[in-house]
């Protein structure tokens, strides 16, 4: 991992990145992490055997070894085991800090918009057949850094709300968080969105209530490019009903037909026959949004859903050079400080390479249609 010599070696590099303010000794006091100087003199050095272990990927074993090496501890593996266990609230703390940080640098904005994508991604711990922790990320696209965190277990739901928002934010989400109750709490915080949605995600209504038909709209649709009026069925009364923008965009043969291969072979593999609305809506790419019809026409709101690539970047980033999914405990609070100090190391690692999107979206003017499909490739 990059941060892993300055760690064990060169710990005023790590110090030098860590959150403006925080006060390691009396934050760690106040969560229960550090009550005493048995063994660990001090929260530091707990900060250094947490991001020895989860950080840089050590065994509890060889997190002792090093600690009685470099003079820092001398403890055994339960012990180790107790203190990083009382830690990961605190660990978390950090985490959450070095965030806020981050919220002080300037942000980009385009069109006067600010915009965020939105995902989870699953953890397993060792030898799980299945999701154990869900890391739910918020991702700021002009400044390329990660803004917000939820670690939940592997029922935490994928939705809107995971998200904190400010007016002007303009959020991207996959089809995962098109669910009818969590869209209208985003407009309410003056925010907006843009989420893909399947054919049978939401019930959607037209304008006035009635039934909407989405394969009559789509066989309808002349152009590549277009969007009709939608109502949300929330199932209740909200007061005002919730109109949104329905864009449609009909895929090239050779994306459908990829698309429809994929649900073919999932079908195969639960012995099923595909939905043929499934196989006709893999045809298209339909996205819910608030935004103004004035302000972005349908092109520029599927080029700006484009954008939602470099998450999915800073997930293999996570995955790949930082190992978030190799998890080595078992034990949930022993998980958690493991997986928050896996965090540390990785904010603090992109904060230092100064990782930026390659192709910036934002501008100090809002372009038009041709420089944002450029921008989008």
């Amino acid at each position: 991992m990059v941060i892993r010599a300055d760690i064990l070696d060169g710990w005023p590099e790590v110090q030098a990145h860590l959150p403006a303010g925080f006060d390691l000794e009396r934050t760690a006091r106040e969560r229960g992490a550090f009550t005493r100087a048995r063994h660990v003199k001090d929260a530091e050095t707990l900060l250094r055997l947490a991001l020895a272990y989860g950080g840089c990927g050590m065994s509890l074993r060889e997190t002792c070894a090093w600690a009685e090496a470099a003079g820092l501890a001398r403890l055994s593996d339960p012990s180790l085991i107790g203190r990083l266990c009382k830690a990961a609230p605190w660990l978390g703390d950090i985490v959450a800090a070095l965030l806020g940080d981050q919220a002080d640098l300037p942000k980009g904005r385009w069109a006067g918009y600010r915009l965020r994508a939105l995902d989870a991604t699953s953890i397993c711990e060792p030898g799980a057949d299945r999701t154990t922790w869900r890391l739910h990320v918020g991702y700021d696209l002009a400044s390329g850094q990660v803004d917000q965190i939820e670690l939940t277990d592997g029922r935490g739901a994928e939705k809107l709300q995971r998200l904190k928002y400010q007016p002007g934010d303009i959020v991207l989400a996959d089809r995962a968080y098109a669910r009818p109750r969590d869209l209208r709490p985003v407009i309410e915080d003056g925010a907006h969105f843009i989420v893909r949605t399947g054919w049978n995600s939401l019930r959607l209504l037209n304008p006035d209530g009635s039934a909407f038909d989405l394969f009559a709209a789509l066989a309808a649709q002349a152009e590549q490019e277009g969007e009709v009026s939608v109502r949300i069925d929330e199932g209740g009364d909200f007061g005002e009903p919730l109109i949104l923008r329905l864009v449609i965009r009909r895929k090239s043969p050779e994306e459908a037909q990829a698309e429809q291969e994929r649900l073919l072979k999932q079908a195969k593999k639960r012995g099923k026959q595909p939905d043929p609305r499934s196989l006709e809506a893999a045809k298209y790419i339909l996205l819910l949004t608030s935004l103004p019809a004035a302000d972005l026409p349908p092109t520029d709101v599927l080029a700006l859903y484009r954008f939602r690539w470099q998450l999915e970047l800073a997930f293999k980033r996570m995955k790949s050079l930082a190992g978030l999914d190799e998890l080595a405990a078992k034990k949930p609070p022993l998980a958690r400080a493991w997986i928050y100090a896996r965090l540390i190391a990785f904010l603090i690692a992109e904060r230092s390479a100064g990782q930026v999107p390659d192709s910036p979206p934002y501008g100090q003017r809002k372009p038009g249609r041709q420089s944002i499909a450029l921008a989008s490739h």
